[in-house]
């Protein structure tokens, strides 16, 4: 025996076929009965954002230790604008808002002296970066 489901506005028919006999026999309708629970889509919790307060400077590609080819501990090119060196309790990848500057940079990189509640973000310019100084910024980081 086979069977089909053919859907037709508002009625639902199920065909039987059986050898030698087709019938069709009419399926009432049965409405979605919505409920008043949000659905789920998979993520019940909305991801927020870890503020702290970081001492933030900046370093170039040519500081004293490093190898000046500009590969960072994820592997990537540092790029001004976007390379950030946090902790190793900040993940590789975790993006880093800073209010203050109005910009977002993204974990790319470590340093033996970004310990702690530290962050270092690259500079093309070491001028640039010795002027950027050291500064208690507020940060938002997002994981």
């Amino acid at each position: 025996m086979y069977r089909k489901a053919l859907i037709v506005p508002l009625t639902i028919l199920l065909l039987v076929i059986q050898p030698r006999n087709l019938s069709i026999e009419p399926v009432p309708h049965q409405p979605v009965v919505n409920t008043s629970k949000p659905v789920s889509r998979g993520m019940d919790i909305i991801p927020q954002p870890v503020k702290r307060i970081m001492t933030v400077t900046a370093y170039t590609a040519k500081d004293k230790g490093m190898s000046g080819k500009g590969i960072t501990a994820s592997g990537d090119h540092v790029q001004e604008g976007v390379t950030s060196a946090a902790p190793s309790w900040v993940p590789l990848g975790a993006k880093i808002y800073i209010p203050a500057l109005g910009k977002t940079f993204v974990v790319q990189d470590r340093g033996g002296a970004i310990k702690g509640n530290r962050l270092d973000l690259y500079m093309e310019n070491r001028k640039e970066a010795l002027k950027f100084g050291v500064r208690k910024l507020e940060v938002e980081i997002w994981e």
